[in-house]
C-alpha cells in the first residue's frame, strides 16, 4: 500500500469515527447530555455542526419501524452578538438546530444544541426519545405484561430526562424477569437449570441461551454488570449501558411475541386436527378404508 494510499484510509476511518460519535449523541444524547470535544473522535463537533453525519438508521414514528434518515442543517435566527470583555470580543454560546428527514415518508425530527468552547450540549429534540421509544413499545404492545409496561415507561422517561440512572434500575428489573421468563418456559418442558437462582447474570444468560435472541448470548459479558449492586454503578456508566440494555429487552419481547404466536399456532392447528377426527367426516373416511380391505 502505498503512503498516500494510507493517508486516504487514515482520512476516511477519522471521517467514519466522528460521524459515528455525532450519530451517537443525536440518538443517545438525552436532555442536557454534554459532549466534550478532547473525549470525542477528531472533527466530531464540525460534523454535527454542518449536519455531516451521512445517512443513519433511526425508529420513525410514522413509518413504526427503523428507516435511513439524513440530517441537514436547520437555519436558525440569530439575534447574540459579540460582547465586550476587557479590550477583547468575548463570543458567546452559539445556538443551532439540525432536521433528520426519514427517506421513506419524510417525517422530520429536530435537534437543538448549544456549543460554549469545547462543549456542546444537546437542549432540545422533537419528537423526544420518549416519544420515540414509546412509539416503538406500542409496536409490541400486546404481548406486555402489565409489570413490564409499567416499569418501561418509568425507565424511558427517566432516561429521557437525563437520570440514566434511575432510568437503569427499572430497566434492570425488567431485563432480569425477561430471563427468568425463559428459564420458566425450559422448566415447563422439563429443562430445568439446577441452581439457576443462584447464578450470576452471566451464567443465567448462557444456561437459557435457546430462548434468548442472539444479540443478548453474544454479548452476555457485558450484561455481568446487571450482578452488580446499583451503588456500585454511577450515572455515565448507567447512560452508557442503556441504549443497549433497551435494544435488547425490545428484541426479548418481539422473540416472546414470536413464541407466543408459534404456541398458539400450535394449539389452533391441534383443536383442528382433534375436531377433523372426530368428525362425521374421518368417521367416513375409516368406513371406506375398512370396506377396502
Amino acid at each position: 500500500m502505498s503512503d498516500l494510499e494510507q493517508v486516504r484510509q487514515n482520512s476516511a476511518k477519522r471521517r467514519r469515527e466522528a460521524s459515528e460519535a455525532g450519530v451517537r449523541f443525536l440518538l443517545e444524547g438525552g436532555l442536557y447530555d454534554q459532549l466534550k470535544k478532547d473525549e470525542c473522535p477528531q472533527d466530531t463537533f464540525t460534523r454535527i455542526e454542518n449536519a455531516r453525519l451521512g445517512t443513519f438508521d433511526c425508529f420513525c414514528i410514522k413509518c413504526k419501524r427503523e428507516t435511513p434518515f439524513i440530517c441537514h442543517q436547520n437555519e436558525m435566527e440569530n439575534r447574540g452578538g459579540g460582547l465586550q470583555e476587557g479590550n477583547e470580543l468575548y463570543a458567546p454560546p452559539s445556538v443551532f438546530a439540525l432536521r433528520s428527514v426519514c427517506q421513506r415518508c419524510l417525517t422530520v425530527y429536530f435537534y437543538v444544541f448549544r456549543k460554549e468552547g469545547d462543549i456542546m450540549t444537546k437542549i432540545g429534540q422533537l419528537p423526544s426519545i420518549a416519544d420515540i421509544a414509546f412509539s416503538e413499545l406500542r409496536d409490541i404492545d400486546a404481548g406486555l405484561a402489565e409489570g413490564d409496561r409499567k416499569e418501561l415507561g418509568k425507565a424511558i422517561g427517566l432516561y429521557a430526562h437525563g437520570a440514566a440512572l434511575g432510568g437503569f434500575a427499572y430497566l434492570r428489573r425488567v431485563f432480569e424477569r425477561m430471563i427468568d421468563r425463559g428459564h420458566e418456559r425450559m422448566a415447563a418442558r422439563g429443562e430445568e437449570v439446577e441452581g439457576f437462582a443462584e447464578m450470576r447474570m452471566a451464567k443465567r444468560i448462557a444456561s437459557v441461551a435457546d430462548e434468548l435472541p442472539d444479540a443478548v448470548v453474544s454479548q452476555k459479558g457485558v450484561f455481568a454488570v446487571l450482578s452488580l449492586g446499583l451503588h456500585e454503578l454511577d450515572e455515565e456508566k448507567c447512560k452508557e449501558l442503556f441504549p443497549l440494555m433497551k435494544a435488547v429487552i425490545f428484541q426479548m419481547l418481539e422473540k416472546e411475541e414470536h413464541l407466543r404466536k408459534k404456541a398458539r399456532s400450535e394449539r389452533e392447528t391441534a383443536a383442528a386436527l382433534t375436531k377433523v377426527m372426530s368428525s362425521d367426516l374421518q368417521k367416513a373416511v375409516e368406513t371406506k378404508m375398512s370396506d377396502g380391505k
